[in-house]
């Protein structure tokens, strides 16, 4: 089996402080490969005994063995998509989707919303149907690298919330077609009380698109061939991925981020 695939398997059976190496290999693989046992544990905020005992659980006699394992993994050959099968097809239409999503996107543009979402005083999430699931996704981000953050995914809470915020307040909508009324009135609202609006959609002549200080251009599914019940949020996802990774080059947001992962995976594998 596959070496990454067994520590994947065996995860919740670890304990806490082995679960900890375990992410670190599963998250930076060939990293690991390049590091002494000391390393590693430090980088993991365990100790060396922590990845003796990890290691056996593998079924290697060391450390050393199970790097070898990991370079193994690497040399596999990878599976091969057929050309002209449906796993091809919906290949094809995520690459096309993401290939134009990477074109519209302004990196010095996403910077600054990066600033501006840190620097808000309350960050709400608005999105309707798809793209409110998208919006609640988001959110708990957000609130994991300690952002006050708030999901809005009715046009009437929306309204409410339009009504009360101010200028240290932002607002990150999200809408593929930039044309859903409920919506972009709220945002008008939010507009003329002065808070910050930060839009990501598919379509750059939109109502949503005009309304806002920070609009993102994404690619619109729509657009592609073949969209039968495929992702519509994609390309939107992979922008508010992007922002994510921006605000985790912040040490603080990083270091709560990690914190909120080792509560969730405790209370996820714990066997009480």
């Amino acid at each position: 089996m596959n070496t990454l695939k067994l520590i994947e398997d065996l995860l919740p059976s670890l304990s806490r402080q082995e679960r900890k190496v375990a992410i670190k290999i599963i998250q930076d693989s060939e990293g690991v490969q390049k590091m002494s046992i000391n390393t590693l544990a430090k980088n993991s905020g365990v100790s060396n005994a922590t990845i003796t005992r990890f290691v056996k659980k593998m079924n290697c006699k060391d450390f050393y063995e199970l790097k070898l394992k990991l370079a193994g993994d690497k040399n596999s050959e990878p599976a091969t998509i057929k050309s002209g099968s449906i796993t091809d097809e919906v290949y094809s239409f995520y690459k096309n989707v993401l290939n134009d999503t990477w074109e519209r996107l302004d990196i010095d543009q996403l910077r600054k919303i990066v600033e501006i979402i840190s620097n808000g005083r309350r960050i709400y999430l608005f999105g309707i149907g798809s793209s409110g699931y998208t919006a609640m996704e988001m959110t708990q981000r957000l609130l994991r690298m300690g952002i006050a953050a708030f999901p809005m995914t009715e046009s009437n809470l929306m309204s409410i919330t339009s009504s009360i915020v101010d200028k240290n307040d932002v607002i990150l909508a999200l809408s593929s077609s930039g044309n859903t009324t409920g919506l972009n009135n709220a945002l008008q609202m939010a507009k003329s009380n002065d808070a910050t609006i930060i839009g990501i959609t598919g379509i750059e002549k939109s109502p949503m698109y005009d309304i806002c200080d920070y609009p993102v251009l994404v690619k619109n599914s729509n657009f592609v061939n073949n969209t039968r019940f495929i992702n519509s949020q994609f390309a939107l996802t992979y922008a508010l991925d992007i922002i994510t990774t921006m605000l985790l080059e912040n040490d603080t947001y990083r270091t709560r981020l990690n914190h909120t992962v080792e509560t969730v995976l405790d209370n996820k594998f714990d066997k009480n």
